[in-house]
């Protein structure tokens, strides 16, 4: 039976749009937000919007941010009309999740990639267990992952933050290190901790397009405001991580590929 919801020229139009748009960025799984990014960058004023009379599409126009949240409807509908595949966006998944690589290396230092974004653990599993590396996503650092940090570090290691550059996230990396330094002993294996990306240098450097954000505490946003001051960027505003796969080559998983092999080649 056909779903209602969808059966509208509308709806077919919206969901081919959305599923050109998938096809355009290449990748076999993104994030929404991803596709976001991609829509957003996209030069061709050609995306579809309904005219004076319900049901019609009337003209076209370039893609802007204030057309995100409604992607979320016609991405899901692409995907009932089976214009989009099943699993082609990942989404977040509640909890701590450590992934170990299937075999450790026997090479010393260890290397480990955090983040508190959950959805890329799919792309970035496979590139962390080609280098012998342990990636870790949680949304905030917590005494429990500490401490197993510490239980599996045998010798010196090295750990790559990656998180959003926003009010919200911008020190996680910082409360990381807080977090080690209190649990430490002084048996403890040396463990340095390095923000891997987004930084402001990135965002200036791949032109990584700064959006509106949740506004927070005056406090966190003073903060905010004074981290990104030198590199004159709108502490009012926010660059995510879902944004490498639209402005990276290779994606996210292209970022900490190379990223990862050059910590490799650094240590050898």
């Amino acid at each position: 039976m056909t779903d209602p919801f969808v059966s509208t020229e509308v709806d077919r139009t919206k969901s081919r749009w959305v599923a050109k748009v998938f096809q355009e960025l290449g990748r076999p799984r993104t994030t929404l937000r991803g596709l976001f990014y991609h829509a957003l960058r996209r030069a061709e004023a050609d995306y579809p919007i309904c005219g004076g009379f319900v049901g019609e599409i009337r003209i076209t126009r370039l893609y802007h941010e204030n057309d995100g949240p409604k992607l979320v409807k016609w991405a899901d509908r692409a995907q009932k009309i089976g214009l989009l595949p099943a699993d082609a966006l990942l989404k977040e998944e509640d909890g701590e999740h450590t992934i170990l690589p299937p075999s450790r290396f026997s090479q010393e230092p260890g290397l480990e990639i955090w983040l508190n974004r959950s959805a890329f653990n799919p792309l970035l599993a496979p590139v962390c267990a080609s280098h012998g590396a342990v990636l870790v996503s949680a949304e905030s650092i917590s005494s429990k992952l500490v401490q197993q940090l510490l239980d599996r570090s045998a010798c010196r290691t090295t750990i790559l933050c990656l998180s959003d550059l926003s009010q919200k996230s911008f020190l996680f990396c910082h409360s990381f290190r807080a977090a080690i330094a209190q649990a430490r002993s002084r048996e403890s294996p040396e463990i340095t901790v390095h923000r891997a990306g987004l930084n402001p240098e990135q965002v200036l450097q791949w032109k990584v397009p700064m959006l509106s954000q949740e506004k927070g505490s005056k406090d966190a946003l003073k903060e905010y405001k004074r981290y990104l001051q030198p590199y004159g960027l709108d502490h009012k505003k926010m660059a995510e991580l879902d944004a490498l796969e639209a402005y990276y080559p290779g994606g996210i998983a292209g970022f900490c590929e190379d990223i990862l092999a050059n910590m490799a080649q650094g240590m050898s």
